[in-house]
């Protein structure tokens, strides 16, 4: 039985009911900051997702956007024997394309192009900046693979003459991601030639799982096997007449990026992905079929040269 207190003494709480009123406060807060850090990390995962998906959009649109500007133009005195391509490496997950890219600016679309020509070729329209390379590596390039093609970039004025050209750093097996895209170009200035000085490398999206491409000729996938553990079967950047051949056989090309978020999710697992470190990741995947439409086209011969109209009919000198 509860004993009164005694009149004019003030009644207080036993240590009974303090105890269970710290319990229920205690108990409430810790109710109340897992629904809050519950909340915090729904949001922020949601938020990350949604930033990763915007960035896979915009990096995924420059690809593709340069990818349908291969070829434009870069053969523009229509030489049949032209030693540049427009598409000069063809990896399973790699791509190095040359189109004119800056035909749309006044400036850059004349220089270096102008210093560029007057050797074998009679017009040069595109420079080493207009040579672009898409590959993933760690951050930093300080991946092993090296990303081998042949190309005339090395002189002023250019020779005709494919160099082998080495960028270091990237990733043609992919089997320990995350990875960064990188888009790689070459310098104007030949005289860096053979130094690191030679690549500009630019990163356009981070946390990227694979890197994929299929190549489409008139009769069928090119890679269709797509053996993602070497790059022995790819088609690669050789300057052989077969690699040429088959590298110019291209009428479309499927690309395939995946990425990742940035932090894993505890509540998330991607039984699909081997790769531990990956695993509890969310992935986003776009693939679209892209169709350049210069890669099989070529300009009108040089002026000066005598060409056949297409009906075979009538002969016509170009200075007339």
């Amino acid at each position: 039985m509860r004993e009164t207190a005694a009149p004019g003494v003030q009644a207080g709480l036993t240590l009974v009911e303090v105890l269970v009123a710290v319990t229920v406060m205690v108990v409430a807060a810790s109710v109340a900051l897992l629904l809050y850090d519950g909340a915090r990390r729904a949001f922020r995962n949601g938020e990350e997702a949604a930033e990763q998906q915007q960035g896979v959009r915009s990096a995924y649109e420059r690809l593709c956007s340069d990818l349908r500007l291969a070829g434009i133009n870069f053969n523009p005195d229509g030489d049949a024997n032209e030693v540049d391509e427009p598409i000069e490496a063809a990896f399973d997950t790699a791509l190095v394309l040359r189109g004119d890219l800056d035909g749309d600016d006044p400036s850059e679309s004349t220089d270096p192009e102008a210093i560029l020509a007057g050797g074998a070729q009679r017009a040069v329209s595109v420079g080493n900046d207009e040579i672009v390379a898409y590959v993933l590596a760690k951050p930093g390039g300080s991946s092993g693979d090296v990303l081998r093609f042949d190309a005339d970039v090395r002189d002023i004025p250019r020779d005709g003459i494919a160099e082998t050209v080495e960028i270091p750093g990237g990733v043609l097996v992919q089997d320990d991601p995350p990875y960064t895209l990188y888009r790689i170009t070459l310098n104007n200035d030949v005289s860096s030639w053979g130094s690191g000085s030679f690549f500009a490398r630019m990163p356009v999206l981070e946390n990227v799982r694979s890197l994929t491409f299929r190549y489409l000729g008139v009769g069928g996938v090119l890679n269709d096997r797509l053996d993602l553990t070497t790059a022995s079967d790819d088609i690669g950047g050789a300057d052989t007449p077969e690699a040429r051949r088959r590298r110019a056989s291209i009428v479309g090309i499927e690309v395939e990026v995946e990425a990742l978020t940035r932090d894993p999710d505890p509540r998330f697992e991607d039984r699909r992905d081997p790769n531990p470190a990956t695993r509890s990741c969310r992935k986003f995947r776009l693939k679209r079929w892209v169709a350049p439409r210069n890669v099989q086209k070529k300009s009108l011969p040089d002026p000066g040269w005598s060409f056949v109209m297409p009906q075979g009919r009538r002969r016509h000198d170009a200075n007339a």
